[in-house]
């Protein structure tokens, strides 16, 4: 027996996983490729942000089973679906401060042992890579560590009544946490050996502390799945990746009525038409588009439009896209004075998408810019003047719209408030553009 680690995002497992699938201690599972059978082979299991909830919502049974028997469960990120009974939607702390991210142990678990939690709070001294907010402590749960000076509970444990046990830790992946101050990888090693029966809380305590009775967290949002529309003329096509940021930003109440259709990356053969707009979403696992690649081109060669946010890698699944990655400043803005030197175009000015847009919606970092073709629209630049943003009318018969922001997920994970100003102006834009 040993723990699967969920295989969700593109790109390869970092190397003390891949060294632990060599020692016997964990196997990759790709998510397409879990089954009851598979789960049914282990008693661990390590989930991470970029988890698809809606595949793993067809799997509750068999993932309630796995726990039945005693199984281990570490989870990271937002619980938006109710994958298994007892467990409720992730609630953001309402309108944050920074006091309100402040990282403290409630009950100290083993995972942390040694580890000075000053060291996890911030990321390069940015506050609200660890957590935002949490996933609600189930009836009999055990707060591990709290969020500001209520203690919001970003880590929990689980032993469910059932049987077995349900880590969560309600923040960017745990064993991404610390990078600066090389705690990665032990944390990812103690949450494999936790995963696979390692020390947790034993004897159960009896007398834990808990967090404030009172919690300053917003109300949950309701979203409601999948959809489709029949209805003629040109639509707005999203395919979610069932992330808990694409859920939000497809399905939460900002955006959502801006969608006809929402549907699986591999449902788009279905649903497009010549005349829609696909829009796929900022991080969408790049493996789930690329199995798409040809789907898109028969899109663009019918006339279709793309819009492509980033992180989703569309060099790897769109024509004539030359993209370079560039290492993310994400602290920048600690310096007052401090700019970024992000530039909207002049063309940008009268054009329909950016109606709105301007210097300060378009900044909050940068992972990578692009080499349009010659004849492109650059909508725009960062600070070397590289085109970060730009409209493809040339390369095909449809229209390519390419970003290397990813306004969807940090929007979605209640993150980075400048990419909830971009959307507000971006998505009644292309509204109004696809009705043009």
């Amino acid at each position: 027996m040993s723990t699967i680690y969920l295989k969700s995002a593109y790109g390869k497992p970092s190397p003390g996983i891949i060294e632990a699938v060599a020692r016997g201690e964990a196997v990759i599972v790709e998510q397409a490729e879990l089954s009851p059978e598979i789960l049914s082979a282990h008693t661990g299991l390590i989930t991470g942000q970029q988890l698809d909830q809606d595949a793993m919502l067809k799997l509750k049974p068999a993932l309630e089973a796995f726990l039945d028997r005693g199984g281990r469960w570490f989870f990271n990120g937002h619980m938006v679906r109710p994958l298994v009974d007892g467990m409720a939607q992730y609630r953001p702390i309402a309108e944050p401060k920074r006091a309100d991210f402040g990282l403290a142990a409630i009950n100290p678990h083993p995972i942390y042992d040694g580890i000075d939690l000053n060291k996890l709070e911030t990321n390069k001294g940015v506050a609200g890579f660890y957590g935002r907010g949490c996933n609600p402590l189930p009836e009999g749960a055990i707060a591990v560590n709290g969020l500001g000076a209520a203690k919001i509970p970003v880590d929990w444990v689980w032993a469910r009544p059932k049987g077995g046990r349900i880590f969560s830790h309600s923040g960017n992946d745990l064993a991404g946490m610390g990078l600066e101050w090389g705690l990665a990888p032990e944390l990812s090693a103690r949450i494999l050996a936790w995963a696979n029966g390692g020390p947790c809380f034993d004897p159960w305590p009896q007398d834990a502390a808990t967090p404030a009775a009172e919690l300053p967290l917003a109300e949950p949002e309701d979203y409601r799945g999948l959809r489709t529309s029949s209805r003629s003329g040109r639509r707005i096509v999203a395919p979610s990746s069932g992330t808990y940021y694409n859920i939000r930003s497809l399905e939460g109440p900002c955006y959502t009525a801006a969608f006809d259709v929402i549907c699986m990356p591999e449902q788009l053969g279905d649903v497009l038409r010549p005349e829609d707009i696909l829009w796929v979403p900022c991080r969408t696992p790049a493996q789930r588009m690329i199995a798409q690649k040809q789907v898109v081109a028969r899109h663009l060669q019918a006339g279709g439009t793309v819009v492509a946010l980033g992180e989703s890698r569309s060099d790897l699944w769109l024509p004539a896209v030359a993209f370079t990655e560039t290492e993310t400043n994400w602290w920048w803005w600690l310096d007052p004075s401090a700019d970024l030197r992000v530039r909207v175009s002049e063309a940008a000015t009268d054009h329909p998408l950016m109606q709105g847009i301007g210097d300060k919606e378009v900044t909050w970092h940068l992972h990578g810019w692009f080499v349009p073709p010659e004849g492109a629209t650059v909508l725009a630049r960062d600070g070397e003047g590289r085109p970060i943003l730009y409209e493809d009318k040339v390369s095909t018969p449809g229209t390519m719209i390419l970003s290397s922001l990813d306004p969807m997920f940090h929007h979605g994970s209640h993150f980075m408030p400048a990419t909830t100003r971009f959307l507000d102006r971006f998505v009644p834009n292309l509204k109004a553009y696809a009705h043009v």
